[in-house]
């Protein structure tokens, strides 16, 4: 059975892809608990599984949430709402068209597509958060670069 596979390049093209984006302040790797600014955009693991095994080793799917913030008292809230709704349909638009997410990633999985809004106070600032749930198959015999 072959090696269970890592994340590492599949999130940095993410990172990449995300960073290049228009509208987007910054992109990272994680929860962030300091630096928050309208636009940034957070990669958080969240959960994954081997959901079926062939003769060659299992096959993987991981799932990773982006959250995007924006302060909420910084413009219009119809402005913000369209500017997060925007976001989405770009991302849903890239990830299951064209885009490439890198590393062993064989495709991303329209049908575990989800999204959520919400608001957090950070650093005394209210913030407007967008959370994408992207799931992807990882299949260690796909190679694929961005």
């Amino acid at each position: 059975m072959a090696a269970v596979t890592s994340n590492k390049d599949t999130w940095s093209n993410m990172l990449s892809k995300l960073e290049a984006m228009g509208g987007v302040s910054k992109a990272v790797l994680g929860e962030p608990t300091t630096g928050i600014q309208s636009g940034l955009v957070a990669i958080i693991p969240e959960n994954g599984r081997i959901d079926e095994t062939t003769l060659s080793g299992p096959r993987e799917v991981h799932v990773v949430t982006l959250r995007r913030y924006e302060q909420r008292m910084k413009e219009p809230v119809a402005a913000t709402e369209e500017k997060l709704d925007q976001w989405r349909f770009n991302i849903a638009r890239d990830i299951f068209g064209d885009f490439d997410l890198g590393g062993s990633v064989a495709y991303a999985l329209p049908t575990e597509f989800a999204w959520a809004y919400g608001y957090q106070t950070i650093e005394n600032s209210l913030y407007r958060l967008l959370d994408l749930t992207v799931a992807y198959r990882v299949d260690d015999r796909a190679t694929f670069t961005a």
